[in-house]
């Protein structure tokens, strides 16, 4: 659901937005699209127990659109081969220098929270670059 919205959103921002910063020092365009489309592989690599594998910063919207369409898909197959008892099952994650031990239930709980908080900072870009006719915040033709 998160991630549909997100790749709507994307669709709407200007391609020549992609080194637009709010301020000084903030993340552009594209580096925050691309924090958004690899986040899941922060949290799936650290349940797995294995390096992770994060993609290159996109150079353009076009191939940051592209980032968030495969990401998604990446993402959606792998939530989707977890077992009920796999979720169950209780992990420790590094974040920020604190250890956090829970079911992965919750850690996927934590990875939405953080992609809305960030998707909810791509929403201010987007109005600041002058979308007007954003999506919802979440797809929800998505089950």
């Amino acid at each position: 659901m998160h991630h549909n919205s997100l790749i709507e959103l994307a669709a709407q921002l200007p391609d020549s937005s992609g080194n637009w910063r709010p301020w000084e020092g903030g993340w552009t365009t594209l580096e925050l699209i691309h924090h958004l489309a690899w986040t899941p592989e922060f949290f799936f690599a650290q349940i797995e127990k294995r390096d992770m594998n994060i993609p290159p910063v996109p150079s353009t919207i076009i191939e940051a659109r592209e980032l968030v369409k495969n990401l998604t898909g990446v993402t959606e197959q792998k939530l989707n081969e977890y077992t009920d008892s796999e979720l169950q099952e209780v992990v420790t994650i590094h974040i920020n220098g604190v250890d956090v031990t829970e079911p992965v239930e919750e850690m996927f709980h934590r990875l939405v929270a953080h992609e809305a908080h960030h998707k909810g900072q791509l929403f201010i870009y987007a109005r600041q670059l002058g979308v007007t006719n954003a999506p919802f915040y979440v797809d929800l033709s998505v089950k």
